[in-house]
C-alpha cells in the first residue's frame, strides 16, 4: 500500500492552509477591532542569546510591575535564554520558538521584498502558531530584537495575527506597527533600547513610568536559590578549597558569529598563570560542553593547576560560582553579563569587533580592554551581520594585537586598590 511521506503530507497541509490565508487576514482585522476590550495579554519576541536576555529581563520586570493584570508571554529561540526565563515569576508563559525546523529566521527574513509575499511565507512556515495567536487574548506585541531579521519576523507576525498594539524599532515593514519606535534609539546602549520599547508600550496604555522605574529595573535578572549556593560550595570543598575562597574565573569561549570574539587560549593561559602565581588565585575555567576543548587547551598551556568546569557546570552552577568569584576574565560573551548580574567583584572583558559602550555594563566592577586598532569596533548592533565580516588580511587583528601585558597591567591596577 502506498503511503504519503510525512514531508509531502506536511507540505500539502500547509498548502491547503495557505489557500485560507485571505480569511486569516480578515479574522485578524476583525480581532483588532472587536476583541480588544477585556483582553489582557502581551507577547514579547526576543531572538537573543543569554547575554541579551539578561540585559532585557529587568525591563520585563518593570512592565509586569506596571501591568500586573496582564499576562506576559515571552518568545525566545535560544535554549539557554529559555532556561533563564523559565525561572522568572514575572513572565507568565515562556515560549520556545523552534525556528530551525523551518529555517533560520535570519535566512528566511533577510530581504524586504513584498509585504504580502512575506506574510504568506510566515504563515506557510508557522501556520499553527499564527492561528494560536489569532485566537488568543494577546492584544499587545513588542519586538525586543535584537537584530533586524527578528524585527521583520515580529512585525509581520503582529500584523497577520491581529495584535492591536504593536511596537518595535527593528527590521522591515515597520509601517505595519501601530507604534514604531524611532530608529535613532538603535544608536544607544542596549539598556536604553529596551527601556524605550517598554516605555512606548506603557505610553500606549496611558500609564506613567513615575519616579520609581530605576528601582524596578535594578531587580536581578538571575537569582540563585539556597540549595544552588549550597551545591556549588560543596563542589568547591570537594576540590580541596577552603574559605575564604580566592577564585578567578577564566572564560576563553564565546560565539564567533561573523567575526570571532575570542581572544585566544594562549593568552588566557598566560593570564591564568599570572593570577595563580602573583595573587594566589584558584583558577576555574568555564564554558559550555561545546567549549570544553577551549578550556582544556588553556589548561594544557598553563604551568600551574586549574579546575576545568566547562561542560560540568550548568547555568545555575556557573552563576553560583560567579557569586563567590573575586575576578572574572572573559571575552564579550554571555558570562560577562551573568557575572555582572551576580555582582562578581571584578569583571575584566576583552573587546575587538564589538563595542563595550553599547553592550557592556557601566559600573565600577567592569573593566573593558578595547582594541586600539582603527576599525574596532566594526559591529554596533548585530554580531551576526554578514555585511560586517572582517575583510582585513589578518582576520580579527583587533583581538590579536591585544597582548597579555595590557591585561596584566589592568589586573595589577585592580588589586592595588585592595591593598
Amino acid at each position: 500500500m502506498y503511503q504519503i511521506k510525512i514531508p509531502l503530507f506536511s507540505f500539502l497541509v500547509k498548502l491547503i492552509l495557505v489557500l485560507f490565508f485571505p480569511f486569516v487576514i480578515l479574522i485578524a482585522k476583525f480581532k483588532k477591532i472587536i476583541f480588544f476590550n477585556g483582553n489582557k495579554e502581551i507577547l514579547l519576541t526576543h531572538f537573543g542569546a543569554i547575554g541579551d536576555t539578561l540585559i532585557c529581563i529587568p525591563y520585563v520586570h518593570l512592565l509586569k510591575k506596571k501591568l500586573p493584570r496582564y499576562k506576559i508571554n515571552f518568545l525566545t529561540s535560544d535554549r539557554g535564554a529559555y532556561q533563564i526565563l523559565k525561572r522568572k515569576k514575572d513572565i507568565d508563559n515562556v515560549i520556545f520558538f523552534q525556528q530551525y525546523k523551518n529555517g533560520n529566521v535570519k535566512s528566511r527574513f533577510n530581504r524586504e521584498g513584498n509585504r504580502l509575499i512575506n506574510q504568506i511565507k510566515l504563515f506557510y512556515l508557522y501556520p499553527i502558531y499564527v492561528l494560536k495567536i489569532i485566537f488568543s487574548r494577546i492584544v499587545i506585541g513588542a519586538s525586543l530584537g535584537p537584530f533586524h531579521e527578528a524585527g521583520t519576523f515580529s512585525n509581520l507576525l503582529f500584523d497577520i495575527s491581529g495584535i492591536k498594539i504593536s511596537i518595535g524599532c527593528f527590521g522591515n515593514f515597520k509601517n505595519s506597527l501601530s507604534k514604531p519606535v524611532k530608529e535613532n534609539v538603535l544608536d544607544e546602549h542596549w539598556n536604553q533600547i529596551y527601556m524605550r520599547i517598554i516605555e512606548t508600550v506603557l505610553n500606549e496604555l496611558k500609564i506613567s513610568l513615575e519616579d520609581d522605574f530605576e528601582r524596578l529595573i535594578k531587580k536581578k535578572s538571575f537569582e540563585i536559590t539556597y540549595d544552588e549556593k549550597k551545591t556549588i560550595i560543596n563542589n568547591i570543598y570537594s576540590k580541596g578549597l577552603k574559605k575564604p575562597f580566592m577564585i578567578s574565573v577564566i572564560h576563553p569561549g564565546g560565539a564567533t558569529y561573523v567575526n570571532s570574539k575570542l581572544w585566544g587560549v594562549d593568552k588566557f593561559a598566560v593570564i591564568a598563570d599570572y593570577l595563580y602565581e602573583k595573587y594566589n588565585m584558584n583558577i576555574f575555567i568555564t564554558g559550555s560542553s561545546s567549549e570544553k576543548y577551549l578550556a582544556k587547551s588553556v589548561s594544557h598551556k598553563m604551568k600551574n593547576p586549574c579546575y576545568i568546569v566547562a561542560g560540568e557546570y550548568d547555568i545555575p552552577m556557573v552563576a553560583s560560582l560567579l557569586d563567590l568569584t573575586t575576578i572574572c576574565i572573559t571575552n564579550d560573551t554571555s558570562i560577562l553579563h551573568l557575572a555582572n548580574v551576580m555582582e562578581t567583584k571584578y569583571i575584566l572583558s576583552i573587546w575587538g569587533p564589538t563595542n563595550p559602550m553599547k553592550i557592556g555594563e557601566k559600573n565600577d566592577r567592569n573593566y573593558f580592554i578595547k582594541s586600539p586598532i582603527e576599525c574596532s569596533p566594526c559591529i554596533t548592533l548585530d554580531a551576526g551581520d554578514i555585511k560586517k565580516k572582517c575583510d582585513r588580511e589578518i582576520k580579527e587583528e583587533c583581538l590579536k594585537i591585544i597582548e597579555p601585558e595590557k591585561v596584566r597591567n589592568v589586573i595589577d591596577k585592580i588589586f592595588s586598590n585592595l591593598e
